[in-house]
């Protein structure tokens, strides 16, 4: 596995991501639009609705159907959601045997880590929770290319278990750059760009001001604990620069990070259900 000067085979972006994109760019554009054109992925569809019934959004009424969860969420916030879901579809899709395993927990933590950067950027920045979102969605976007690429080679097809740890050698090392380039392909903004190449760099200093980035670092990070606590404090993470952009220091973090826990959980469980 490796970058043809600097470029791997990429994917094309899904259809549904393509229209997503342009009615969303069409001043004329109505919720009807959006909603007729979600409609036809049943699964995308429910998969909607219940988030738009999540604790963080809901009202006391529920929602049924695809308009009504358009209505609710808003523009911005669905089409975050469903990039994300498009991703994630594409990703399960095109697993293959040795690579379920590693297809699900890398969806599992684009959920997760989305869950954590909402919650983050809605409790503590100025930044547009719905952005902080779509980041977490696709912070590792970067595993597609390369599991369709480990999709291709027949020697590992044959042998799940060689798969497996090929996988678990190539795609951790390699992802974050793979995603650096499947998003400028797909034509994501810089600041979204970034995030997938250098949500692993906990020296990343970037600008004085708090980042996508900067949010979607520390919630990886945060994601990968079992639990906040003042007595195993993470000091690569405590000491970055993205995180004391947020809290000075872990103990104050740990607070702010139980206050808003049911909230999270909340926010994973919808993201997933």
């Amino acid at each position: 596995m490796y970058f043809k000067n600097n470029k791997l085979e990429l994917p094309s972006p899904p259809e549904l991501l393509i229209e997503l994109r342009r009615l969303a760019s069409d001043p004329d554009t109505e919720t009807n639009d959006i909603t007729d054109l979600i409609k036809h992925d049943v699964n995308i569809s429910g998969r909607l609705i219940k988030i738009a019934n999540c604790a963080l959004f809901a009202s006391k009424n529920k929602v049924g159907t695809v308009q009504a969860a358009v209505m609710r969420l808003g523009l911005k916030k669905v089409q975050s959601l469903v990039t994300g879901l498009v991703i994630g579809q594409q990703i399960m899709r095109n697993k293959t045997k040795g690579l379920e395993a590693f297809c699900q927990q890398g969806w599992q933590t684009s959920n997760d880590v989305a869950a954590l950067s909402y919650v983050i950027a809605q409790k503590k920045t100025k930044l547009d929770p719905e952005q902080a979102l779509l980041s977490g969605i696709v912070h590792n976007i970067g595993a597609l290319p390369l599991v369709l690429k480990l999709n291709t080679i027949q020697a590992l097809k044959d042998d799940p278990k060689i798969m497996t740890m090929v996988a678990d050698v190539v795609i951790p090392k390699l992802y974050p750059k793979a995603g650096q380039l499947i998003m400028q392909s797909w034509h994501f903004s810089p600041e979204i760009t970034v995030v997938s190449k250098e949500h692993l760099n906990l020296a990343r200093v970037g600008t004085e001001h708090i980042e996508l980035a900067d949010i979607t670092l520390v919630a990886h990070q945060l994601n990968q604990l079992s639990e906040f606590d003042n007595v195993n404090t993470p000091e690569q993470l405590a000491s970055s620069p993205a995180f004391k952009k947020l809290w000075p220091d872990w103990p104050t973090a740990c607070i702010e990070l139980k206050d808003w826990d049911e909230e999270i959980k909340q926010m994973k469980s919808d993201m997933t259900s």
